[in-house]
């Protein structure tokens, strides 16, 4: 059944176009492979977290509409790699455009950004979203427009538009189109949703993510501080009287250079950067009292507390990491590193180091809590409630279990026991005594017959064994294999049998019913009794 870890599938699996007829032509097949991008794909981050298993990774893609492209599709995916790559690369392209001589309103590459932002604007209004709050997929298109109505549209539509394009004062030698390029930040919210979705891909641990994205945002701010730095005195050659105190002020910015050429461009960024960074730091520079200006004033001053506010959150996170580092022995990371040691030090095989590793990810979901002691907080009826929410459903699909009272059900809910079964490993073996119910929360089971041919498969929410909670020891009359990450809820004899005491004429009607049980054959049992 297995080969090289890996498991082979022995039944009839349903054809990614089932409903294409087979006297489709070409047109109609390539129709269902493209609609196939749209909908959600397992190897998306978004669905390793979210959708979990296999089966209900087919209910997304069941219950996903034509026109909708799903927030974990491949579509969706690659669209916001495309279009992050172009939005970096457009930040850090219309910054420049103020230090050349004579720039055009029409640059094409950044008309180009504009047209894709505007695309990206139309897409929003056919992509689902996560409702975080819920935890659940919103993919219904009239739930998708008002969301986004209500959230980015008015900033991401003001900044795909090309206003660039206007231009205040018409000056080649000193442009004031290029103001209109401030409005490009109103981008930022859709960057961010994009950034989230291609490096979260990436799957990098919460240091490395967090310190990335300080990096990119210290760039892009000191980028665009210059940009403004050189901006203001250019405006202000259209508005103050050129005399020589003017001219001079100007000189400090370079502007009075007006050659063409790339060691221009460069000198006049490098000597605006230079004075952004002595503001932002809050050294300043040096002015004569009697030459000030008042947008002189305004600028650096502007400048110079927006840069202690954002130096101040920079610092404030990197020294979050800091403490972060220093307690990783209680955080996801700081397990996940001494489990990396541990498994160096036992000169683990490769494969092996892998399922550890799936298994951490699964069970944690890239977070860690010290279960033992949040429990141990708080009192037993909060803990009943905390299982009554996360099994109750499973428990009520058991029909052995639909009458009982209230009180017993909690007692058996309270008593199962969750365990993680990784890809192949055997939940139970054919012919071995029965000794536990098993409830299926999520992932994909496949049951072997005696002689060792797959006849079926079970999924959230299923169940097995039910029959050894009535009748001790009977045999399994099938092996149990997980075929995915599968997480189940285990009741044994011996917790079934301590919920019962407390209602003896009950615990004597269900053993009455095993004992009747027990003279019918294995192959009439109607719920996979294996």
């Amino acid at each position: 059944m297995y080969g090289d870890g890996k498991h082979v599938c022995a039944l009839r699996q349903t054809p990614e176009c089932a409903d294409v007829p087979p006297t489709a032509n070409f047109f109609q097949r390539q129709r269902c492979k493209i609609r196939s991008l749209f909908l959600a794909v397992a190897w998306h981050h978004g669905s390793a977290m979210f959708v979990r298993s296999d089966w209900r990774l087919r209910h997304e893609r069941e219950r996903h509409h034509s026109c909708v492209w799903h927030p974990y599709s491949p579509v969706k995916f690659y669209w916001d790699c495309m279009q992050l790559f172009f939005a970096l690369a457009a930040f850090l392209y219309m910054p420049m455009q103020v230090f050349i001589v004579c720039p055009s309103p029409s640059d094409w590459f950044i008309l180009f950004t504009d047209g894709l932002a505007f695309l990206n604007v139309c897409s929003q209004f056919i992509t689902g979203y996560l409702d975080s709050e819920h935890k659940i997929i919103i993919l219904e298109p009239r739930k998708i427009v008002v969301h986004y109505l209500k959230t980015n549209f008015i900033a991401d539509f003001i900044g795909s538009l090309p206003l660039q394009l206007i231009e205040p004062i018409k000056n080649c030698m000193y442009p004031t189109h290029s103001i209109m390029f401030i409005f490009k930040l109103l981008r930022s919210s859709s960057v961010q949703v994009q950034w989230n979705n291609v490096i979260g891909q990436l799957q990098l641990c919460y240091v490395n993510y967090v310190a990335l994205k300080i990096l990119v945002v210290l760039i892009m701010f000191f980028h665009w501080l210059t940009y403004i730095h050189y901006q203001v005195p250019i405006l202000c050659f259209h508005f103050y009287k050129k005399d020589a105190a003017f001219l001079q002020w100007l000189k400090r910015f370079h502007v009075a250079k007006i050659e063409e050429g790339t060691t221009q461009i460069f000198q006049k960024y490098s000597t605006n950067f230079y004075l952004v960074c002595g503001l932002v730091t809050g050294a300043g520079y040096y002015t004569p009292l009697d030459t000030h200006f008042i947008p002189e004033l305004i600028l650096s001053s502007s400048i110079e507390l927006t840069g202690i506010l954002f130096l101040t959150y920079s610092l404030s996170a990197l020294l979050r990491l800091s403490v972060y580092k220093q307690n990783e022995k209680f955080c996801f990371n700081g397990k996940s590193k001494e489990l990396e040691e541990y498994m160096r030090f036992l000169r683990l095989p490769k494969y092996l180091k892998r399922k550890i590793r799936l298994f951490i990810n699964y069970k944690f979901n890239e977070h860690f809590f010290h279960e033992e002691a949040i429990l141990n907080t708080i009192n037993e009826q909060i803990k009943q409630d905390i299982n009554m929410h996360c099994c109750q459903r499973l428990v009520m699909n058991v029909p052995m279990f639909q009458d009982m009272p209230v009180t017993l059900i909690n007692s058996i809910i309270f008593s199962l026991q969750q365990v993680l079964f990784m890809p192949g490993q055997t939940v139970v073996e054919c012919n071995s005594p029965g000794e536990a119910l098993h409830l299926i929360s999520a992932g994909t089971v496949a049951v072997m017959d005696a002689a060792g041919r797959e006849v079926a498969h079970l999924r959230d929410g299923a169940f097995f064994g039910e029959n050894a909670l009535l009748n001790p020891g009977v045999m399994r009359t099938a092996s149990i294999i997980a075929l995915e990450i599968t997480e189940i809820y285990i009741l044994d004899i011996a917790a079934f049998q301590s919920c019962l005491a407390p209602y003896p004429a009950l615990q004597r009607r269900l053993l009455a019913g095993g004992a009747a049980s027990r003279l019918r054959t294995t192959h009439q049992a109607a719920h996979h009794d294996y």
